[in-house]
């Protein structure tokens, strides 16, 4: 399936299934939909011009390095609690 055949339900799926399969948190809802949205609209990465696919090829350097995607939609949930433990968030 090419970019110009997916709906924002179709990038949102795939990025879920990534998700899954790497280990990842997603942002909320409402924001997923929005970057399906917006990338699909661009055609490339909201966030990043030159990554044309999304999930792009980068993200899992992106995670590795500072623990999200550039556009954050992707996460690294243990990452995220070590933050919060360093703010005394619980």
């Amino acid at each position: 399936m090419t970019i110009l055949d997916k709906t924002p339900a179709d990038v949102a799926l795939e990025l879920t299934e990534f998700a899954r399969a790497h280990g990842l948190m997603l942002a909320n809802g409402e924001c997923l939909k929005t970057h399906a949205a917006k990338y699909l609209a661009l055609g490339h990465c909201p966030c990043v011009e030159s990554r044309e696919a999304c999930p792009c090829s980068d993200v899992l350097s992106d995670v590795e390095k500072t623990g999200r995607c550039e556009c954050g939609i992707l996460f690294d949930p243990e990452r995220l609690c070590t933050l919060k433990g360093r703010r005394g968030d619980h």
